[in-house]
């Protein structure tokens, strides 16, 4: 789900402004809603560029969009308590730091099954020298059988012959 958006999103910004999805990343930040970048943490110029899916510190090419949307948003996101007078209130934007998105929770379930499947793998390997040592173990009791069946075979035969 999270990657069909990501290319109904790549596919719609492509027809945009470097500029236009610089206000778009800002946006999907402030609803807590990356596709690109985390949720958590703060949120910085480099954050918002990585989100537009722009090169390099690309942002910095901006220098209206840094001083009269950017750095409003980012000082009222990492400290909503201090606001300035004459910016807008963007606090009804801000997602709480205790809701984790989507992708927060893809990645640990990923974290989880990557885990799952070492620990699994772990037990295979295990079980497999295991097995090989009872399959030597067997091989060795097999022979020594054999052995002992060769020694009384010898015995038997002597044995009938008294009987007769």
């Amino acid at each position: 789900m999270v990657e069909n958006e990501l290319k109904r999103i790549i596919q719609e910004e492509k027809s945009l402004s470097a500029e236009e999805k610089l206000h778009k990343a800002l946006e999907r930040l402030l609803a807590g809603k990356p596709l690109r970048t985390k949720a958590k943490g703060l949120l910085t110029l480099n954050k918002i560029n990585n989100e537009a899916g722009l090169g390099h510190s690309y942002i910095h090419k901006f220098k209206k969009f840094m001083d009269d949307v950017a750095e409003d948003a980012i000082e009222t996101y990492n400290n909503p308590e201090v606001s300035k007078p004459d910016t807008p209130d963007l606090s009804e934007n801000v997602v709480e730091t205790e809701d984790i998105s989507e992708i927060e929770k893809l990645r640990e379930e990923l974290k989880h099954q990557i885990d799952l499947k070492k620990e699994y793998r772990k037990e295979r390997n295990e079980l497999l020298a295991i097995n090989d040592e009872l399959e030597v173990l067997n091989k060795s009791l097999m022979f020594r059988v054999y052995e002992l069946q060769q020694e009384i075979e010898g015995e038997l035969i002597e044995y009938e012959h008294h009987k007769k």
